[in-house]
């Protein structure tokens, strides 16, 4: 009985391996192409993006907790909201060739109104003005700049963190 086991074991891999053998082998994958890189690099954009806005309205967070700062030395969590917005409006200004004041328009925040509602659809605005100029105009230069925003989703998530509350991303649907 064990010689017809390891029979019928070496006959199905001898078979197998002469079904393989007639196949062609795969082609290589071809290089990713300018377009390609375009569409990857447009489609992490408004997905960062996107997740960073989730947390700008979620309520969750409570209201009288977007001052909170992990350090002194560090952004509240409403300024982390509205630096992500300031360098949204700076990328689409770059990308339509115009000059920013990022200073002045830094300053101009002081006299905003310090709310969820008013971060948040500043940062709508600014994401719905910079993907379809990310997606016409995607360079290089930008990978540098996404990598940027994305630690200010990071510090975003820690904040929720230090707070005992689970960022938008970790909760599950029940």
């Amino acid at each position: 009985m064990k010689t017809l086991v390891t029979s019928a074991v070496l006959v199905t891999a001898l078979s197998i391996a002469g079904v393989r053998a007639q196949q062609a082998p795969a082609a290589p994958p071809a290089a990713p192409t300018a377009a390609d890189f375009q569409r990857s690099l447009a489609r992490t954009w408004k997905s960062l993006h996107d997740k960073i806005l989730v947390m700008a309205k979620d309520t969750v967070f409570p209201d009288d907790k977007l001052g909170w700062k992990p350090h002194p030395d560090s952004r509240s969590v409403l300024d982390e909201f509205r630096h992500v917005t300031i360098g949204l409006e700076m990328t689409s200004a770059l990308l339509k060739g115009d000059k920013f004041d990022y200073v002045g328009r830094d300053k101009a925040d002081a006299s905003k109104p310090k709310t969820r509602a008013s971060v948040g659809s500043e940062m709508e605005a600014a994401i719905a003005l910079s993907c379809p100029l990310v997606e016409k105009n995607a360079q290089p230069l930008l990978v540098g700049w996404l990598d940027h925003q994305g630690e200010h989703y990071g510090k975003l998530v820690s904040n929720y963190r230090m707070n005992n509350i689970v960022p938008p991303i970790s909760r599950t649907n029940k």
